[in-house]
């Protein structure tokens, strides 16, 4: 006899494992109002926490999905729906729509209806939000309104998303991390393998390869050695470390765009630096290549930060950890290779974006990584 199908609104079994010391996964199907049965899980410390976290997240869905949406709704109400609908996104990516909505929707326009919520007044709101916190917080707003008001759209309390007629946000000259002078480059290496204080935070090697790379700094904080090999001289880059709300660093099974998943070859000097750690091992057994010295995930931002103290003391005061992001496509660019060789090599989905911003997967890995080799070399 078939089972039968879960009602609209509710969930199924919960199943709870521990996935880590201390790090238990909650996890159930729920069926939306579509139809559609989509995984939910979270995580917590304990098993009973990790479940009461779950559940909690099902009754929200629940009552988002039950209550009807009318133009009287408050936009406070409507983002509360709008982030219950999110629940399968990236957790990074929920508390970005989170901190947007706390930060600005909400203070601001919260209490504001849906039928309310004119072009006119949304426009005021952004120009406002762009005049005190800069154009990106304008442009996160506008894009979380529309998701708003789009669910408003598709509920029929609205006929159209006022979002559509607002104005473009200016967006201002890029500015940032600049590239290294390639002549520098070598230079930069040696002293950053010979510091002593980077190696003591065993953070030398992951500059190195940052320079050799031209990966995210969080992507080479995720960089696990199964996804090494030293054979072939490549690396696959498949995801990244992010701080999540609530669960503390976590390790992305994915990288920050579908194009940042790639296989890139190392060069030579590069690998073979790889091939000692690995010989070298860890202290604490770890799987990742560059954890902390306790064995743990290492914090993007807190290796950033330890390299911005020693950029100092090595004679490179203006070199972000991104600068060698720029100084790889620059280096591949001079080498002859095209914008999609260089785009797929940084993991970029766009050539343009190379072109625009980087340039003063695989397709062509194997010379890209000689020209990082010839940039790397001592001169």
């Amino acid at each position: 006899m078939a089972r039968p199908r879960t009602p609209i609104g509710t969930y199924g079994a919960i199943s709870a494992v521990e996935v880590a010391p201390k790090r238990w996964r909650a996890r159930t199907r729920f069926r939306f109002d579509d139809g559609s049965l989509r995984q939910l899980e979270r995580f917590a410390t304990s098993k009973a926490k990790a479940r009461a976290a779950l559940l909690q997240a099902v009754a929200t869905i629940a009552e988002s999905t039950t209550a009807d949406l009318t133009r009287t709704t408050t936009l406070d109400e409507l983002a509360d729906r709008f982030l219950a609908s999110k629940v399968n996104l990236a957790p990074r990516s929920i508390d970005t729509y989170r901190q947007t909505i706390d930060h600005h929707v909400r203070p601001r326009v919260g209490r504001v209806s849906v039928g309310e919520a004119t072009v006119d007044r949304l426009q005021r709101f952004l120009l406002s939000v762009q005049a005190e916190s800069g154009p990106g917080a304008a442009k996160a707003c506008k894009s979380v309104l529309s998701g708003m008001l789009g669910l408003a759209v598709r509920s029929g309390s609205l006929r159209t998303n006022p979002v559509r007629d607002l104005e473009a946000i200016a967006r201002p000259e890029r500015g940032g991390a600049e590239a290294i002078p390639l002549a520098d480059l070598p230079v930069l290496v040696e002293r950053v393998i010979a510091d002593e204080r980077l190696r003591q935070l065993d953070v030398a090697d992951l500059i190195v390869f940052l320079a050799g790379t031209g990966a995210r700094v969080s992507e080479a904080c995720g960089l696990d050695w199964r996804d090494v090999d030293l054979a072939a001289g490549t690396v696959t880059i498949r995801a990244n470390v992010v701080r999540a709300r609530g669960q503390g660093l976590i390790r992305q099974e994915h990288t920050k765009t579908k194009a940042g998943q790639r296989t890139i070859t190392l060069p030579q000097s590069l690998a073979g630096r790889l091939g000692d750690r690995r010989i070298r091992g860890t202290l604490h057994g770890s799987s990742l290549v560059f954890p902390t010295v306790l064995g743990n995930l290492r914090d993007p931002r807190n290796t950033s930060r330890d390299w911005a103290e020693a950029r100092d003391r090595l004679g490179f005061p203006t070199v972000t950890t991104h600068s060698f992001r720029k100084t790889v496509a620059t280096a591949l660019d001079r080498a002859g290779l095209s914008a999609r060789d260089i785009a797929e090599y940084l993991g970029h989905e766009q050539p343009s974006m190379t072109q625009d911003v980087y340039m003063a997967k695989r397709s062509d890995s194997t010379r890209a990584a000689a020209a990082l080799g010839e940039a790397l070399s001592p001169k």
